[in-house]
């Protein structure tokens, strides 16, 4: 159990990390589509 301490200060992100960040970025891009859509469409009184 030895850590390299001092060696490299740069964060590693695991795979899953990365995927969830993309998934998370596509869902954010997707939801804001939709809305601008549904905001075309429905006009709100």
């Amino acid at each position: 159990m030895s850590n390299n301490n001092g060696t490299k200060e740069k964060m590693h992100a695991p795979g899953s990390f990365v995927l969830a960040l993309i998934f998370l970025a596509w869902f954010m891009v997707v939801y804001f589509t939709q809305w601008l859509a549904l905001s075309k469409n429905w006009t709100v009184y």
